[in-house]
């Protein structure tokens, strides 16, 4: 499947989610592919009627990714919670409990 997802003078940048590459198609010429224009697939949601962030893909809620980097060991533990991951108390340094936790959350994943 490839979609539009940026115009500019120049041309449209298709992204091909088979390749998983983007695609450039310069200002005046046709693609020589087919083009999947706003499939449902691709169509996202913002749900904040029950408080919270909550993104919705084809009426499905999906847990948002987040990006441990730059959390403080606080911040970090507070996720591991709201996530029922248990931290051990012996970590103590950001970069060993945000390790630990993307561990538990693969470990989840499987």
């Amino acid at each position: 499947m490839k979609v539009p997802i940026r115009t500019t003078a120049n041309g449209t940048e298709y992204w091909d989610s088979e390749a998983k590459k983007i695609l450039f198609v310069p200002a005046g010429e046709k693609p020589a592919f087919e083009v999947t224009e706003s499939p449902e697939s691709m169509i996202i949601g913002i749900d904040l009627s029950n408080g919270k962030d909550t993104t919705v893909i084809n009426g499905q809620v999906v847990e948002p990714l987040f990006n441990l980097d730059g959390m403080t060991a606080t911040q970090l533990r507070e996720y591991a919670e709201e996530n029922n991951i248990e931290v051990p108390g012996n970590l103590k340094k950001p970069d060993t409990i945000r390790e630990y936790i993307e561990e538990q959350l693969a470990v989840d994943e499987d």
